[in-house]
């Protein structure tokens, strides 16, 4: 979500925290800004609370900035989205797909319908539906949402747009264990004039090796991430993780979901799963590989956290130069992981509520501007 306030492009000094930014933004919620002020007092608030595990405290803060200012997209389209945006983030790591699903679609057509086609903002929403599909985890869906995005912005010149859906498809054939269809359309995308573009010269090499490295080869991984970090002067690309653990029951009843298909374990009328999140900290070191994976805070209940270092301790980046040995110490990444959850209405209730999903939601919480700890 900081993300998006730097999207803004606002004045620094709304972007304050304690009681100052408390102060900004119940002036917003009395209606005495603009829309673009009440999207930054709004969401860096709901940010701290974020960060703190007050997700429900969060997204109530964001609906009501949504309900003062959705009637204002024709004239700011910008913030209106970046608060749909971030109640979508907020939305998915509680676990109401629903809020999610519709915050996610009110994004989209905030800024189709009043921004220009070829609007930066207008390109990195285009492929967001098709992403919301995968976060729900239905494949099919997203495969036909990508799809039907590439094949219109191809009828109509948009080749930006056209290339990032077809990258999206790419990847989620890789996923799908397809690697002989991924890289046939890669192919394909490489004859494309804009494929010679820096930005999707890169990103083609990146899909492209790290298909190759699915099966986790360490010496290929090795190779490839030297490749890519060549000339790379921003954050490091991971190259290959392993998957999260999973929890065999939640895993099937996901599963069964994506079909359409009733639970394979019923959730009880008792059941009902809290908010379970932790923070962790880990370098990237120069040579791609990481280090001294940390939890730094969590909710009360984390028991799952170990295996989340574990994790962690075997992904590999895009090395650059630089040598840890001379003082470099690399990156350092703070993430905060979310175990997955639902609602649904069980069997003999009437009540929505929380249950356990599959699963986890990541979101990088680094502010390049804070001291890594030494």
């Amino acid at each position: 979500m900081l993300a998006l306030l730097l999207l803004l492009q606002s004045p620094s000094d709304i972007i304050v925290t304690g009681k100052r930014l408390v102060e900004a933004q119940a002036k917003c919620a009395r209606g005495e800004c603009t829309t673009l002020r009440d999207a930054q007092a709004t969401i860096a608030l709901a940010e701290e609370k974020f960060r703190d595990g007050d997700y429900l405290d969060a997204k109530a803060l964001l609906a009501r900035a949504i309900s003062r200012n959705r009637d204002k997209a024709a004239e700011a389209p910008r913030p209106v989205a970046a608060l749909y945006e971030a109640m979508a983030t907020v939305s998915l790591h509680e676990g109401d797909q629903d809020d999610y699903r519709r915050a996610v679609a009110h994004q989209v057509e905030t800024l189709r319908d009043n921004l220009p086609a070829e609007d930066p903002a207008v390109l990195s929403a285009t492929t967001a539906l098709g992403d919301m599909w995968i976060k729900l985890k239905n494949f099919p869906q997203a495969e036909r949402t990508y799809r039907g995005i590439e094949e219109e912005a191809l009828e109509n010149g948009r080749s930006s747009a056209a290339m990032m859906a077809g990258l999206k498809r790419v990847w989620l054939a890789a996923a799908m264990r397809k690697p002989r269809e991924a890289n046939a359309m890669l192919d394909a995308l490489e004859r494309r004039p804009i494929a010679q573009e820096e930005r999707f010269r890169t990103a083609l090499k990146v899909v492209r090796l790290r298909i190759a490295v699915s099966d986790g080869d360490d010496a290929a991984i090795t190779k490839l991430a030297g490749d890519i970090g060549e000339g790379q002067g921003e954050a490091p690309i991971l190259i290959w993780a392993p998957p999260y653990p999973k929890d065999a029951s939640s895993a099937a009843n996901a599963h069964a979901r994506s079909f359409g298909l009733v639970d394979a374990i019923d959730t009880r009328s008792s059941d009902l799963a809290g908010i379970q999140w932790v923070d962790v900290g880990f370098w990237i070191r120069p040579d791609g590989h990481t280090a001294e994976a940390e939890l730094l805070r969590g909710s009360n209940a984390h028991a799952w956290a170990p295996a989340i270092l574990a994790q962690i301790a075997q992904r590999r980046y895009s090395a650059r130069s630089g040598d840890s040995s001379a003082g470099d110490p690399g990156s350092y990444r703070i993430e905060r992981f979310t175990r997955g959850s639902t609602y649904i209405t069980p069997k003999g209730s009437l009540i929505r509520r929380r249950v356990r999903s599959s699963g986890f939601e990541v979101l990088d919480l680094t502010e390049s501007a804070a001291p890594p700890p030494t």
